[in-house]
């Protein structure tokens, strides 16, 4: 008889996924301790660290509910032989949406605007003054499959002018209608409005330091649905404060959540949410499917190279 296995939820999922992956395993879900006596894991935002993966002896599959895998120490699981997956581009529309919605935020000044009139205040000729999208200069760093679903949103819905970086996206594969940036430096000294989609790697880590900021156009604006740690967050402070940044929006931290002293909180220019860019309906469902799927397939495959190991070492004995 063959043992269903055993898939711990670390985070809540779609519904529709919860049930599809109960057809095929047995589940813990979040309220349950771990580490755990799991066969696989599937994780959102919690971090998996090489404790929790020598915690857990039965572990054989990280299933990661998103695209990134920074919070996930890979190299100690590749070490145990425990396959790493995630779904990169599942929840690549839902993140595009949020970053155009905080770009003609930081453009017309709508959060500015909503607080004034709130508060019964005459607004600036400068505060009622926006631009439109496709009159300033758009730059996207990062041209995967999240920064390609942006470009296409700029330039086919508002017929924008996009330019973008990204050294790893061979020329066969770069998007029609979008300019290729010659280098990050080049990109950040056009762009009006900068689109941060990068990963997180240590190339990218603090690559929007205050020099980069510096070369910006004064009063660009700056959004990041990327990762925390691409952006120096004390150095956006100090340019948000100084109005060299006009306004910038962002949906993720290098802490999350951040500490309350983090400066920018203090930026009354800055938006932020709660790294909530994949949060849609449709866009949970997709990612949670997707992972689920590929957890059930990888824990069958591993299942049944333990029992022909097993097969051949009882016909050798």
């Amino acid at each position: 008889m063959t043992l269903r296995p055993t898939v711990h939820v670390l985070e809540p999922i779609h519904p529709t996924a919860m049930e599809r992956l109960a057809e095929g395993a047995n589940i813990l879900g979040p309220e349950a301790p771990f580490p755990s006596k799991c066969d696989a894991v599937i994780v959102r935002a919690r971090k998996i660290t090489a404790a929790d993966v020598a915690a857990c002896p039965r572990l054989r599959v990280i299933g990661k509910h998103g695209a990134g895998l920074d919070a996930i120490d890979v190299a100690a699981a590749e070490a145990r032989g425990i396959a790493v997956l995630s779904t990169p581009g599942a929840n690549a529309d839902s993140v595009a949406d949020l970053a155009v919605g905080f770009s003609l935020a930081l453009l017309r000044n709508i959060h500015g605007a909503t607080l004034a009139l709130k508060a019964g205040k005459t607004l600036e000729r400068h505060e009622r003054q926006g631009w439109d999208l496709n009159e300033i200069e758009i730059g996207i760093f990062g041209l995967g499959s999240i920064g390609r679903a942006t470009a296409a949103r700029m330039i086919n819905g508002f017929g924008a002018s996009v330019r973008a970086f990204d050294p790893g996206l061979p020329e066969a594969s770069w998007p029609q209608g979008v300019t290729r940036a010659a280098s990050l430096e080049d990109l950040l000294q056009s762009s009006r409005l900068l689109i941060i989609h990068a990963p997180l790697v240590p190339d990218t880590r603090n690559a929007i330091d205050a020099y980069a900021l510096d070369m910006m156009p004064e009063g660009a604006f700056l959004v990041n649905c990327a990762r925390g740690g691409i952006v120096d967050e004390p150095a956006l402070a100090a340019a948000l404060k100084s109005g060299r940044i006009a306004g910038a929006a962002t949906d993720v931290f290098a802490e999350e959540p951040p500490a309350a002293d983090n400066p920018l909180l203090a930026c009354p220019n800055l938006l932020a949410t709660p790294h909530l860019g994949g949060a849609t309906n449709g866009a949970l469902l997709r990612v949670g499917r997707s992972i689920v799927d590929q957890v059930i397939a990888q824990l069958s495959v591993t299942a049944s190279g333990a029992k022909g190991a097993s097969d051949t070492n009882t016909k050798e004995n």
